[in-house]
């Protein structure tokens, strides 16, 4: 009874809610750019909930955060996503730095779950949440080193894990189940997962974590529901997502 969990993907907030239910899947939608939070924001989806973003491979994005406005629309937010930092990016490193950092502050003062790009950056990302603790830290397709996965798990963060890290078991083997997430990342893990063709297509990496875990797929998914659940509660943010999704995480807690 509980649908795929796809804890990242890209949905154009202008889709019709009757195709964002014909996936059949939970989602947390992440947005790139502040001038897409507006939309977000007025979206009532019964099993999507939409994030607030600034990507950091976008020059436009990172020009056009203000700190201020994130801090006057938190309190409306689902959570926060897509943000992070990217080695690969033409904007200045150190820009990238200053508006995570007003991020994980805003996030600090309102608790929500936060999606973090770490493209070539992953311990750059970590010095940052070292620097500033959250509690809702989710660091979406992780591309760290095993001493990196230890830190990152030390410092209290979940993994969200797509079908293209299939190909880097390793990396699952180092998760604590507890702390782990499924995504797609749709549309950008096409290319290495032929089977995430649309969000919510998750089942190249519950299929892998079934095997790792050594689980039923369904157990698998029932864990990755009660990952969620423990994670928004250690947010107080529960009462953010919509009606629908609450009713699941109950209902993972009890099935």
């Amino acid at each position: 009874m509980l649908p795929p969990l796809d804890a990242h993907a890209h949905v154009d907030t202008a889709i019709a809610e009757r195709d964002l239910r014909a996936l059949g899947a939970a989602l947390l939608a992440v947005t790139r750019e502040p001038r897409e939070w507006a939309a977000a924001l007025a979206r009532r989806d019964r099993l999507c909930a939409w994030g607030l973003g600034c990507h950091p491979q976008l020059p436009e994005a990172v020009a056009g955060f203000d700190a201020e406005q994130l801090r006057r629309l938190l309190p409306q937010a689902a959570f926060v996503g897509e943000v992070g930092l990217d080695a690969r990016s033409p904007v200045p490193m150190a820009r990238q730095r200053e508006v995570l950092q007003q991020v994980l502050g805003a996030a600090a003062e309102v608790p929500r779950l936060v999606s973090i790009h770490s493209v070539g950056a992953s311990g750059l990302v970590l010095d940052e949440l070292r620097a500033c603790p959250i509690p809702g830290a989710i660091l979406h397709w992780w591309r760290g080193s095993e001493a990196e996965t230890r830190a990152a798990v030390t410092a209290g963060c979940w993994f969200s894990v797509n079908g293209a890290e299939v190909a880097r078991p390793k990396v699952l083997s180092w998760l604590p189940l507890e702390r782990v997430l499924t995504e797609t990342d749709f549309p950008h893990t096409q290319r290495q997962d032929r089977a995430a063709r649309k969000p919510g297509a998750v089942r190249t990496v519950e299929g892998a974590l079934a095997e790792l875990w050594q689980r039923p797929v369904t157990e698998v998914r029932r864990q990755l529901w009660v990952n969620l659940r423990e994670l928004l509660r250690a947010c107080g943010s529960a009462g953010r997502m919509p009606r629908a999704m609450q009713a699941l995480l109950l209902y993972s807690a009890t099935s």
